[in-house]
């Protein structure tokens, strides 16, 4: 009878709990997957040891995947216990995508199945997740079965290398961390950090060479990563039209910023940088041509004379350029922004304002005008609807059905930065991130790209979070919070140790800037973009105890108390998750290195507040602490530059020219560094000449 009873209570703990006493919701505790497998199913047996797996058994002698769990296990003839088993089948028990895959671990085994090496390499990327979070917290795996697959297709980042360059080993590194997460392309925008054989004057001094980024595009192909270029035309040519010699290819003669799209001389020269970006992305399926932001095209005057409208002129150089894409066998992507804005209709796919019935009236009056100029969208064009704030608008979901009524392909563009300075902003952009990623999912669109912009350069490292959210989003959809997002980010990318919220900075890091750009200027200023002139705060009147100075500047005051406060528990936190990190300790020692820098601002204004406030008798003192604390700001600056420049090289080669730095980027400010430090050295400067005054 007691061995009766026995059994039954056995059973009954089966039933409920898997192996180890573990169920569903501790593995997903333990053990958080980035991105998330569609399905995860607990199965009886004996969980896995993270050391347990001893050799390889590639069935039917496929490829050994290049995922570092599976590189390092000698191959065996079959399967067995201590033995990954990785196999190609053409049946009804895996995924239908290319890239889906099952994987069963249990009795000290693992089998993943698939139907192509794409999803035995995302298979092995989801074991080497679970083997790492077993060792991290010692823990064994459950027995588990997971079925997975992407949601989105093409599930593409941003490199915009425009105003800057990293060492050739962490663009490898950043194509490993990439793939961990089963992003699975690359945009890169050269600009003129390629060296173009066939126009070498446009490529900078310390451009990247064909061969070079040829040999990075197959490190990534065996790495299910493909890049494609994107080559900026038909504006956003500055890179180009600087050069004196081109001056003759501007649409407007006194810019920089526009091709004319008549100029035949303009494919000529934009065809032979295509070819020279299609061999050194080998392997790429795309060509992305630009496009966007063309604004008062037809002023050259082989436009005014062809007698053609803006939209003819527009449509003609995209039609050219995608006739050279198909006959390089390259699919043409196209921001899709111009086609809009020349109907009128631009501002009902971004103004919140605007009700529904609003841009019903909009559109109802003139959709006509692209309905009338269809025939001149190329059918083999893929357009890409990038929205960063609100794709959800009833204007931007109106536009991605106009291309699918007229079998339009399309794509989603978000945002993993935008404009901002050092850091992206609103918990990095991931709102819209989650809202397109939604959008792209429902209404199967071609894929997402999100995008990175270069215009205030902020390095890499800040980006993964974005990254993070956007690979988790897009392989799998999930109506989380960016606090559930980030929570699995932190554990992810730094160690389990640090998933908590207590250990969350980089939110108030991102508030933190916000002071940080604007602290040293008169209201109405920002530092997304280079400024036309320092329109700096003023100082305290020496010798006076008025404090009118402080009374003028009474809430920059205020809120640089509450920053110094916010930057004492940012570094709290980052010192806390210094001592527990993992993986990506870069990451951790440049963000502290920016709060250091960041808080600068706040500590100089308190002390200009003191020196104001002082009396006579204790104005030299206060004086002393305004001038020592001027002279730091050197230690600050290199503290900083010292980390950011471990990887990226933080000025421009010899004999660069900048360009006429029409939309102000900040990044576009100067040729070394010191756009990074615009406000602090030229409110240093000021300092200076104040103090030094007899």
């Amino acid at each position: 009878m007691k061995r009766y009873f026995l059994l039954l209570t056995i059973s009954w703990l089966s039933s409920v709990l898997t192996s180890h006493g573990m169920d569903k919701g501790a593995f997903e505790q333990y053990f958080k997957l980035l991105p998330k497998p569609q399905t995860t199913e607990l199965i009886k047996g004996r969980a896995l040891n993270s050391g347990e797996l001893k050799s390889l058994y590639l069935k039917g002698g496929i490829k050994r995947p290049k995922v570092p769990v599976v590189s390092l296990l000698p191959v065996t003839s079959a399967s067995g216990k201590g033995i990954l088993t990785l196999e190609i089948v053409e049946d009804n028990t895996v995924p239908e995508s290319a890239e889906g895959y099952t994987l069963q671990a249990g009795n000290g085994q693992v089998l993943i199945r698939s139907r192509g090496e794409a999803g035995l390499f995302y298979g092995c990327q989801t074991l080497a997740q679970l083997l790492e979070d077993a060792h991290d917290q010692n823990l064994s795996i459950p027995a588990v079965k997971i079925t997975d697959y992407p949601g989105v297709p093409y599930r593409s980042v941003h490199w915009d290398l425009k105003y800057h360059l990293d060492n050739q080993n962490y663009y490898y590194e950043l194509i490993d961390r990439l793939a961990k997460i089963k992003v699975n392309a690359v945009i890169v925008e050269f600009e003129d950090k390629l060296k173009y054989r066939q126009v070498p004057v446009i490529g900078a001094g310390n451009a990247i060479s064909i061969e070079e980024f040829a040999a990075l595009c197959r490190y990534a192909r065996e790495r299910h990563i493909e890049i494609s270029p994107l080559v900026q035309g038909l504006g956003h040519v500055s890179f180009i039209l600087k050069h004196d010699q081109y001056k003759k290819l501007r649409d407007d003669p006194s810019s920089d910023w526009v091709f004319d799209p008549l100029n035949p001389e303009v494919y000529q020269l934009q065809f032979k940088l295509y070819e020279d970006a299609i061999k050194a992305t080998p392997g790429g399926k795309y060509l992305h041509v630009g496009g966007d932001e063309v604004y008062n095209l037809g002023r050259s005057e082989l436009s005014k004379k062809s007698g053609m409208k803006t939209f003819e002129l527009q449509m003609y150089w995209l039609n050219k350029v995608c006739e050279f894409a198909r006959l390089h066998n390259r699919t043409p992507i196209f921001w899709d922004d111009m086609v809009f804005s020349l109907a009128g209709l631009y501002m009902t796919l971004h103004d919140p304002k605007l009700s529904k019935e609003e841009v019903d009236r909009q559109w109802k009056e003139k959709q006509h005008i692209m309905d009338e100029n269809v025939h001149l969208f190329p059918k083999d064009c893929i357009y890409m609807r990038w929205h960063y704030a609100n794709p959800k608008l009833h204007g931007n979901i109106k536009a991605i059905d106009w291309f699918k009524s007229h079998n339009f392909k399309v794509m989603a563009a978000s945002a993993t930065q935008d404009m901002n300075a050092m850091l992206p902003r609103r918990s990095s952009i991931f709102g819209p991130t989650k809202d397109f990623s939604e959008v792209t999912t429902e209404k199967k669109l071609e894929g997402i790209l999100t995008t990175a912009w270069d215009d205030s350069s902020p390095h890499f490292e800040t980006y993964m979070r974005g990254f993070h959210d956007f690979a988790s989003l897009t392989w799998n959809y999930q109506n989380i919070s960016s606090e559930e997002s980030h929570k699995v980010f932190r554990h992810r990318f730094y160690a389990p140790a640090v998933s908590d919220a207590s250990y969350e900075f980089q939110d108030s890091l991102e508030t933190a800037l916000y002071f940080w750009d604007t602290a040293l200027i008169e209201d109405g200023g920002n530092r997304s973009h280079y400024p036309k002139e320092m329109n700096l705060i003023g100082l305290p009147g020496e010798n006076k105890i008025s404090s009118a100075w402080s009374e003028r500047y009474k809430m920059k005051l205020q809120r640089a108390k509450v920053e110094i406060v916010r930057y004492e528990l940012i570094k709290k936190r980052i010192d806390l998750t210094r001592k527990a990190v993992r993986r990506n300790r870069f990451a951790v020692d440049y963000l502290y290195q920016m709060n250091e820098l960041q808080v600068y601002p706040a500590k100089l204004l308190l002390l200009l507040e003191e020196f104001d406030k002082a009396s006579p008798t204790d104005k030299q003192v206060a004086r002393q602490k305004v001038i020592q604390y001027v002279e730091h700001f050197s230690k600050i600056r290199a503290g900083y530059e010292d980390v950011f420049s471990r990887t990226r090289f933080i000025r421009n080669p010899e004999g660069y020219i900048l360009d006429q730095n029409n939309d102000h980027m900040l990044a576009n400010g100067t040729n070394t560094s010191d756009w990074m430090h615009v406000f602090e050295l030229a409110f240093n400067d000021k300092i200076k000449q104040w103090l030094n005054k007899p």
